[in-house]
């Protein structure tokens, strides 16, 4: 592993007035993220019963020699570790997530981008603390 990448928040549907979100707020939190040539576009979507989250992204890469598909997602709360790996297009999602706290972690070739801190303590209260590059792991 050569480096851990620790993108930026570009995006925030919920901080950032789109024409489609003036009406009012929507359930559903959208996330873009960018760093070192890669864009992670999450969505972030409350279950019916409010006792979990479904969570989807998809991975682009700026260079073309760059593979995104078959990529590792690996998504952790605490002592608990659930793993995925992208699609074809990048694409990958968590269906029942528990309603609290979140790293993910995206492998692609040498390097690790990695959001810490992605969270939903409560219904309609999502917040994103700033990333911070840990040891890798």
């Amino acid at each position: 592993m050569t480096g851990i990448v620790v993108p930026k928040l570009v995006f925030d549907s919920w901080q950032d007035a789109s024409p489609a979100c003036r009406s009012g707020r929507t359930e559903d939190r959208h996330l873009i993220y960018e760093g070192e040539g890669v864009i992670l576009d999450l969505l972030l979507r409350q279950s019916a019963d409010g006792s979990s989250i479904h969570v989807g992204g998809h991975v682009l890469a700026n260079s073309s020699a760059e593979q995104v598909s078959g990529s590792a997602v690996v998504m952790e709360q605490g002592r608990r570790r659930m793993e995925t790996q992208t699609n074809a297009l990048g694409e990958f999602n968590f269906q029942t997530v528990p309603d609290r706290s979140f790293d993910l972690c995206i492998v692609l070739g040498r390097r690790r981008f990695e959001i810490r801190g992605l969270s939903a303590p409560r219904p309609r209260m999502w917040q994103v603390v700033p990333s911070m590059a840990g040891g890798g792991g």
